[in-house]
């Protein structure tokens, strides 16, 4: 107990990727592989972030960090409208790549296969999208954003800080990689170039939301979420992957020469409100 108070972010990585391994590891031995639609999950290991988090904030908080958390979880931060925008943006994007897919005269996919998410059995996409939300979302974001993002940027600041979440979070999908087929089927070019790039995308965008919604976790899930939605489902295909990933790269862009463009004088672009 003394080293988690004395190193709670230590400690939260420490367990983050301790419970999520825990879970994937034995997977990947047994030569388990998970896929959109199957049966067999990997979803649950998502949870070590939130676990991680929840854990290290009662032993250096006690109960009213833990309330205080838990209320992040499901705050809606004023104005209402600017949550909604930025929360719900993934949706915007997948608009946009669905009129893409129209003037392209490209076909569209089916609204069941958005219910086709990888390692989660068809259940039909109200069900699906709240198992996204619990393991993607708020599994994900209470640890990532809602606890270890405000420490990092306050120690190596709002670019810096954000850009080592993303290579720890990048770190924690490891194991994923043996086990979910969608990352089995990526080379090593695409792992670099792919998937490196989106999480660090991922984590400005993510950092600019919880900056402008109050360090809000339930903004963060919804987005986490969302986005996932279009870019993990069976639906996530040509025009649909490429355009809401582009959306994402963009934005993450701007945000990036926004911040450059502000070092001489103080800039809170990135920075999550305090707790």
């Amino acid at each position: 107990m003394t080293f988690i108070r004395r190193h709670p972010l230590v400690s939260f990585f420490v367990l983050a990727y301790g419970f999520s391994w825990a879970y994937w590891i034995p997977l990947a031995l047994a030569g388990v592989r998970t896929a959109p639609g199957s049966s067999t999950t990997h979803e649950p290991g998502l949870l070590g972030p939130a676990l991680a988090a929840l854990i290290i904030t009662g032993v250096t908080e006690g109960r009213a960090g833990v309330v205080a958390f838990a209320k992040r979880l499901v705050l809606v931060s004023r104005p209402t409208s600017r949550f909604l925008i930025y929360s719900l943006s993934p949706l915007i994007f997948l608009g946009l790549a669905l009129v893409v897919a129209l003037v392209m005269q490209a076909p569209l996919p089916p609204w069941s296969d958005f219910a086709i998410y990888s390692g989660l059995p068809p259940l039909g996409l109200p069900a699906v999208l709240l198992l996204v939300l619990l393991f993607n979302g708020f599994g994900e974001e209470a640890g990532w954003r809602g606890f270890a993002l405000e420490p990092l940027q306050r120690r190596f600041g709002p670019v810096r800080g954000t850009l080592m979440l993303a290579a720890l979070w990048a770190g924690w999908h490891t194991p994923a990689f043996f086990v979910v087929e969608t990352y089995r089927a990526m080379t090593v070019p695409m792992i670099i170039g792919g998937f490196g790039l989106g999480i660090c995308a991922g984590a400005i965008v993510l950092s600019r939301i919880a900056q402008r919604t109050n360090g809000s976790v339930l903004a963060a899930a919804l987005w986490h979420a969302f986005y996932n939605m279009t870019s993990a489902t069976a639906a996530s295909r040509g025009v649909v992957a490429a355009v809401t990933t582009t959306c994402v790269m963009v934005w993450a862009t701007v945000l990036l020469i926004g911040e450059a463009r502000r070092r001489t004088a103080p800039s809170a672009l990135l920075v999550e409100h305090a707790r």
